[in-house]
């Protein structure tokens, strides 16, 4: 009976065929509505914590606009 230890570990680029997802129109079509899904849940965040939303967009402002400055 083999354990762990005596079991080769799988190929980290290893994906099981059953894993793997298949592109195709499907996915194409739902992405305006996971988009739109997302905003929503952006937009409902934000009106249900203001302050906490608000201190989010400032760093996240603050450390772009620090790492990317034109000069």
């Amino acid at each position: 009976m083999p354990n762990s230890a005596t079991r080769p570990l799988p190929s980290p680029l290893y994906v099981p065929a059953s894993a793997a997802p298949v592109a195709g129109s499907e996915d194409e079509v739902n992405l305006p509505y996971h988009i739109e899904k997302t905003l929503g849940a952006i937009e409902d965040y934000a009106r249900r914590e203001p302050w906490a939303f608000a201190t989010w967009v400032f760093s996240v402002g603050f450390v772009l606009g620090w790492k990317l400055k034109p000069w």
